[in-house]
């Protein structure tokens, strides 16, 4: 009993006197030379997965070490290499680790079978004229890998249920320094979509042309995610769920459950705002996504800034397609107090809305105008009826923070007497946008902007429909809409033409902010006499949830008493 008493003593002293000895140890670190690039970021890679050994104790450790870097560099197909310690002193925890790594295995060859369906599907063909690794290449088992990754994920997305690699190996002869790759993947039948049930809505036709694909046809997981995205994009629903009930399939059929949930009969949300176009803002906006069941939305929106209240009400159709081919009635009445601007109007119009060539949009409409207004010298009353049209397009890469991207708009309209209206002229307007980003780091936006009145008299034509520029989005520097040729009374009086250009630069300095330099140039004018107003500054970026933060300090350098402005915007860059 004695001696039971005094071991569990010199057993718990132990323990003890053990653990300060593990306190005390000083970890061993790496200094691997020899190997760069992809080899020594493995090497690096494996030697930290180990457990932490005592500088002092790694000698006794050489096996675990050698076979860490052994695979190491086996994974990207070094089979032969020489590894050599130099082991730490008593006043050094480094072990350098000298390394010659050999001639690398390279493929003799790769041999992939399919069988089953995938041997007719061209996205599997695709994969076997794209691999990764090819003849001669230098052996990489995470490529390998990644091929096998890729029949995976493919047999999964196109609704290969059943499908299953038969073989893979990879048979190295490090001796003749080749190394053969064999895969025998069977796809099994691919399955088709079966019947499609929709609920949560009386009127299924309106959205069937959203559905990209029918019964029978193969399945394909990337048209049931396109199919929830162009639901949510309609804004009808507040829950949308695409949802495959593969456990249910037949005869390799899978049927399709869409469940939907209406949004709120009413939907209202109010807020404020700041922009130095602008001054201090207040909208509020209400929106009725379902007027009846055929789709019907009504929705409208008030707005009050300090130089410019608008209230705006619209009435949407739908016609084939609820997001991209419908009719909208549309009715504003906005009231401006700017500069030597006053003018009230009330405009009503009908729009056709539906795509052009893909990503084109176009909209025709008839808008009729009323407006009382007084621009510097001129003042009056017009009555305008004008059937146009414009065209848009937006493409971007990167969502709420693009780095690849551009923005193209064309628009032209018609008042003439002929129809009633009290003047004739032709307005035509576009504008165009790039962002490109080179390097990750370096960003360039290029933007330019051209408007012209057509066979119209300048004093005849209301305030709305004149061209001024200036301001956050045309040329920085200088106030908003400031830019326009004076009276005789040395009043603005609107132009005939537009035309802006700038040139932005931007350099990502912290994962959410960018510093910004630009240049822009632009005039409104009615015969290109008058020289052009330059602003040029400098600009910061921040990135925020709901889209870029830009504030710059920009100078009017075109002008002998320089003026300078500091703007904000808030918003996506597209």
């Amino acid at each position: 009993m004695k001696y039971k008493k005094y071991r569990n003593y010199l057993i718990a002293v132990c323990l003890f006197l053990g653990g300060i000895s593990s306190a005390l140890a000083t970890p061993v670190t790496y200094d691997v030379r020899g190997v760069k690039g992809e080899l020594l970021d493995n090497v690096n890679y494996y030697l930290a997965a180990l457990p932490v050994i005592d500088s002092q104790r790694v000698e006794g450790r050489e096996k675990k070490i050698t076979e860490a870097i052994r695979k190491s560099l086996q994974a990207v197909g070094y089979y032969s290499p020489t590894i050599d310690f130099k082991y730490p002193d008593e006043k050094s925890h480094t072990l350098q680790v000298q390394i010659e790594p050999g001639k690398p295995v390279k493929v003799r060859q790769i041999q992939i079978e399919l069988y089953d369906d995938a041997q007719k599907d061209a996205d599997f063909l695709k994969i076997l004229s794209s691999l990764d690794l090819e003849t001669g290449a230098v052996l990489h088992h995470g490529k390998y890998e990644n091929i096998k990754r890729r029949l995976k994920t493919l047999a999964a997305t196109h609704g290969y249920f059943d499908a299953k690699i038969v073989r893979s190996d990879v048979q190295v002869y490090p001796r003749d320094e080749v190394a053969d790759i064999n895969i025998v993947f069977n796809s099994g039948h691919r399955y088709r979509f079966g019947a499609i049930t929709i609920d949560g809505i009386p009127q299924t036709k309106l959205i069937q042309p959203l559905l990209r694909f029918k019964q029978g046809d193969a399945f394909d997981t990337l048209k049931l995610a396109e199919l929830s995205q162009s639901l949510s994009q309609t804004r009808y629903f507040q829950v949308v769920d695409v949802h495959p009930q593969i456990s249910q399939a037949e005869d390799y059929q899978i049927p399709v459950m869409v469940h939907l949930e209406k949004k709120k009969p009413n939907q209202m949300e109010t807020g404020l705002g700041f922009s130095t176009d602008e001054g201090p803002r207040v909208q509020w906006n209400w929106e009725r996504p379902w007027v009846n069941d055929y789709g019907h939305r009504f929705s409208s929106q008030i707005k009050v800034a300090q130089t410019t209240q608008t209230v705006d009400f619209s009435y949407r159709i739908p016609n084939k397609n609820p997001i991209d081919d419908y009719y909208q009635l549309q009715t504003t009445y906005e009231n401006v107090a700017q500069d030597d601007t006053r003018s009230q109007k009330i405009e009503a119009g009908l729009h056709y809305w539906t795509t052009l060539m893909g990503q084109w949009q176009r909209d025709y409409f008839f808008k009729t105008a009323y407006e009382k207004y007084e621009q510097g010298e001129d003042s009056g009353n017009s009555l305008l009826f004008m059937p146009g049209a414009s065209i848009t397009r937006v493409r971007s890469k990167g969502g709420i923070d693009p780095y690849w991207g551009d923005q193209q708009i064309l628009s032209v309209m018609f008042s003439d007497p002929v129809w009633a209206s009290d003047t004739r002229f032709v307005k035509v307007w576009g504008r165009t946008k790039w962002l490109r980003t080179y390097a990750s780091n370096h960003r360039f936006i290029f933007r330019a902007e051209q408007g012209a009145l057509l066979w119209g008299n300048l004093s005849e034509i209301p305030a709305s429909q004149r061209f001024f520029t200036g301001g956050d989005q045309t040329v920085r520097g200088f106030a908003y809409e400031s830019i326009s040729p004076l009276d005789s009374s040395g009043q603005l009086s609107g132009a005939l033409n537009t035309t802006v250009g700038s040139l932005e630069y931007n350099y990502q300095i912290a994962p959410k902010w960018r510093i910004a330099t630009f240049v822009d140039a632009g005039t409104a004018t009615n015969d290109y006499q008058e020289p052009w107003k330059i602003g040029t500054g400098i600009g910061g970026r921040w990135l925020t949830p709901v889209g870029q933060l830009r504030f710059d300090l920009a100078f009017g350098v075109s002008e002998e008493s320089v003026p300078f402005r500091l703007h904000f915007a808030l918003g996506p860059e597209l």
